[in-house]
């Protein structure tokens, strides 16, 4: 620490990113699904972070600020594996940056553990519903007419599916296991 007991620069950026780091990670891991692709964006994140400390404003939440940081680094990342992975619309994108932020820090680790178990339990047709909808950026009204559905069961069946998650996750959390 510098003189008269005020934290410097790099100080600061530790504490924030040690205090934010779980939440931040699993973030980044709910936008690029697979664990070792995760923890690279996640250390891409973490230098652009750094690079970009100086524009960070300490009025405001940090977690938020970085979760975008997070959110760009994702898309650059995803991106430049477009061949081989699949990628969450920016609709999508915005909605989990939302909830992310609203969950509490405890909940968030065990609850993103809890979602791969989760989707894996699904049926097929719904995990390739929920890629069409969500990762591959088409919106509902398009899925509809591919699938020769109205856009309404298109929405009625995303509800159904999102409600199967969101049970599943929580006796995964309530259990202590995953999926």
């Amino acid at each position: 620490m510098p003189e008269h007991g005020v934290p410097d620069r790099r100080d600061l950026f530790a504490e924030h990113l040690r205090r934010n780091r779980s939440r931040l990670f699993a973030y980044v891991h709910t936008l690029v699904r697979n664990l070792a692709d995760a923890d690279d964006v996640f250390q891409q994140t973490a230098l652009a972070l750094w690079r970009r400390f100086d524009t960070y404003d300490p009025t405001r939440s940090f977690l938020n600020w970085a979760l975008g940081v997070a959110r760009l680094e994702a898309a650059t990342w995803l991106r430049s594996h477009a061949r081989d992975r699949l990628r969450f619309s920016d609709d999508l994108t915005a909605i989990l940056l939302e909830a992310f932020a609203a969950v509490p820090d405890a909940e968030t680790s065990d609850r993103q553990d809890a979602l791969p178990g989760c989707m894996d339990k699904l049926p097929d047709a719904d995990r390739l519903l929920l890629t069409e909808c969500y990762q591959n950026g088409s919106d509902v009204a398009a899925v509809a007419a591919r699938l020769g559905r109205s856009a309404q069961s298109v929405h009625n069946s995303l509800a159904r599916i999102r409600r199967v998650l969101h049970e599943c996750i929580e006796r995964a959390t309530a259990r202590g296991t995953r999926g």
